[in-house]
């Protein structure tokens, strides 16, 4: 959710009345520091929950501590001054925090004035072509609304997950997915599974401690756990790495790419966990916790907004940046004027890619084919709505910050005919001195559509909501999909009524299971993972900016390694980076990768008996959605395994250097490297023969 959704906070979010303050900070650079006006910072004491403010020039950030012309002053004068300076610096800090306040506001954020010149450089010499692009878009984004307004939850596919290998029922369900990027397969988890992990999970988070943060005032179901027993025992599932399988594998063919579809990783998220009760506070730690002064305005402002608000995963400015997306060019079709031609379902251009240039809180920074979530309980129609448009919404959101409208928005119904013109393309021009404004987009934080921002999206129309949900139930969509999870608990006195944990009427429970392949980068990060899984930590994404979530290591029930080769076996331990995959045989490399040879002999695990390196007769066919430990059938397959088993498993495998001519690749990667005592004997017998 992106990791998540509207979780993604900054450890102090602004006030809305220093909002102003904030995008003065926001805009200082070297060429402009001296002219800085004086802007207001929030001053909030421990014993009162009024907050009160004070001028602070930009001459109050650089005072010297010496004068020159004077003598030296005393050194308590100099602790003195150094203190100040040292408190002007964190107020300072203070004002740079992204004003998640303004999303639920019709104002955009301007950005440094870098922005400016990176949306110049993309519009350069393409003026008549985006123009007459956003036309069409335009044109062609009405009769899409119009679509998903008269079908609604027709358009949301459903298949069974005993039918995931019937091609009957496979095709047009994976049809209507790639057309509008979401689907649901029912029965993923058995209902006895799921309802003992609900209970498991209750009893865990009852008997500990909790030292993590409460959910955000603004989005109340959201909680900063990682490994209950419900989200490892979901992760390791194997029917959940199936399903996972399935989906991943509607992607276009990436053969010329290092990416494995075939073999899902798992992605340590966050749980929504909603308990009815009735005297509107949460408990921590075993006592109520107040709400912060800032999180009832944070409440207040999306309580009372208008907007409707939606978000997109997997970063935000990065999108725009040529750091980001731009590496490999994903969206380039799109801002060279040819959006029809820009293929939302080829992944080559994702494998390369930084989604989190800034280390945001939250913000993904593992390539995840769909994002997705397991129902463990049955969930009715409204909890998340999902604007089923994966092409077009990308290309709108990714063009609207180059046009601005020639008429303001009139007040009023959005059927008038004054909202009609509003909309019309003749109302809409190329900006010719590009601003820093992106709309929605605030670095460290997932993108957001908004119905002021992105007026053509018409979000009351689009937003469509899956029917009832029974429980085991997976849904998953387009990481490039803008959604929105619906909490009536907006205002301060009606959020979750207990913890997480304790007793209620009723409990909703969801865990985020995003789908991801494997590849290099997502090897890299799965190290991580798995250091924080045995560590109880928080995944690496969500505490790495110091935020102190606090860690579940002290927790009684915490799941092990043991707990999740139980549930998933050898592939539930792959999936978390807790075992090597099994190449079983080394492939013959040809001069062309596409056209690798069928595989020879050779094993990658370490014990050469292992019963799972056991070879195929060649004449057997292998499903693609079989259980335990599978083949690679591509060079990109063998690729990634190679690169996964050394980065995870380096005391196991030699050093490999991947390269895309197959035939310069090292065969011995294929193989675990010798053992120290191995390498020792042959020492011995190279001195014994000297």
């Amino acid at each position: 959710m992106s990791k998540a959704d509207v979780a993604q906070r900054p450890a102090a979010a602004l006030p809305i009345q220093f909002q102003s303050g904030a995008l003065a900070a926001a805009s200082v650079t070297p060429a402009n520091v001296s002219n800085m006006t004086a802007v207001k910072i929030p001053s909030t004491t421990s014993s009162t929950a009024t907050t009160t403010s004070k001028p602070i020039s930009i001459s109050d950030l650089i005072t010297s501590t010496s004068t020159a012309g004077s003598k030296r002053q005393r050194h308590d004068d100099h602790k003195s001054d150094r203190t100040k300076i040292r408190a002007t610096r964190m107020d300072f800090a203070k004002i740079m925090d992204p004003p998640i306040v303004s999303f639920y506001g019709s104002t955009p954020i301007p950005l440094p004035s870098r922005f400016g010149h990176l949306k110049r450089r993309l519009v350069a010499g393409r003026e008549t072509v985006l123009k007459a692009s956003w036309d069409r878009l335009l044109a062609a984004l009405r009769d899409e609304i119009s679509h998903i307004e008269s079908h609604g939850t027709e358009l949301i596919p459903m298949i069974d997950f005993s039918d995931i290998e019937d091609s009957s029922k496979v095709q047009p369900w994976s049809a209507s997915l790639k057309r509008h990027g979401i689907g649901v397969i029912r029965g993923v988890v058995p209902p006895e599974a799921a309802r003992a992990w609900v209970e498991e999970t209750k009893k865990y988070l009852q008997t500990n401690e909790l030292e993590l943060k409460p959910p955000p005032a603004q989005d109340p179901t959201c909680f900063d756990f990682f490994w209950t027993p419900a989200q490892v025992r979901s992760r390791a599932h194997p029917n959940v790495l199936r399903a996972q399988r399935f989906a991943m594998t509607l992607w276009k063919d990436t053969k010329d790419e290092f990416v494995a579809t075939r073999y899902p990783i798992t992605y340590a998220d966050r749980i929504r966990i909603e308990s009815a009760g009735s005297d509107g506070n949460i408990t921590v730690n075993g006592s109520r916790v107040a709400v912060s002064p800032q999180d009832s305005l944070i409440a207040a402002a999306a309580a009372t907004s208008s907007e409707e608000i939606a978000q997109v995963d997997n970063g935000s400015l990065e999108r725009w940046e040529q750091d980001g997306y731009g590496r490999a060019g994903l969206y380039n079709s799109i801002f060279e004027g040819d959006w029809e031609s820009y293929d939302e379902w080829d992944a080559s251009g994702r494998v390369n890619a930084t989604p989190d240039l800034y280390n945001g809180q939250g913000a993904c920074s593992m390539l995840r084919l769909f994002q997705g979530i397991i129902a463990l309980t049955e969930i009715e129609p409204g909890m998340i709505k999902i604007l089923p448009s994966p092409k077009l919404s990308t290309a709108y959101f990714l063009l609207r910050p180059f046009f601005s409208p020639r008429e303001k928005a009139p007040e009023g119904g959005h059927r008038s005919e004054k909202w009609a013109a509003y909309l019309d393309p003749s109302n809409w021009r190329l900006d010719k001195e590009q601003s820093t404004i992106i709309h929605g987009a605030v670095a460290g934080h997932a993108q957001r559509v908004t119905s002021s921002f992105h007026p053509h999206l018409e979000l009351k129309r689009s937003l469509v909501a899956p029917p009832t949900l029974p429980e085991g139930s997976y849904i998953i969509w387009h990481p490039d999909i803008a959604y929105q999870f619906s909490n009536t608990n907006y205002s301060t006195n009606a959020r979750p009524t207990t913890s997480p944990g304790e007793p209620a009427s009723t409990t909703s429970m969801l865990v985020y299971a995003p789908a991801a392949p494997l590849t290099q980068q997502n090897a890299l990060y799965l190290a991580r993972q798995r250091k924080a899984f045995l560590r109880g930590h928080p995944g690496p994404d969500f505490d790495s900016t110091g935020t102190g979530l606090g860690s579940e290591a002290p927790h009684t029930g915490r799941l092990t390694e043991k707990d999740i080769k139980e549930v998933g076996g050898e592939e539930g331990l792959q999936a978390m980076g807790l075992a090597p995959w099994n190449l079983g045989k080394s492939i013959a490399m040809t001069s062309d990768p596409k056209n690798a040879s069928p595989p020879l002999s050779s094993s990658s695990s370490s014990d050469p008996k292992d019963k799972n390196n056991i070879n195929k007769k060649d004449d057997e066919e292998e499903s693609p959605l079989a259980d335990g430990s599978l083949t690679p059938k591509t060079h990109a397959e063998v690729e990634v395994l190679k690169l996964a088993n050394q980065i995870l498993f380096p005391d196991r495998f030699d050093f490999y250097m991947p390269t895309r001519a197959p035939s310069r690749a090292v065969s011995r990667a294929t193989s675990p490297a010798p053992s120290r005592d191995r390498e020792k004997d042959s020492d011995k017998g190279v001195k014994d023969s000297s």
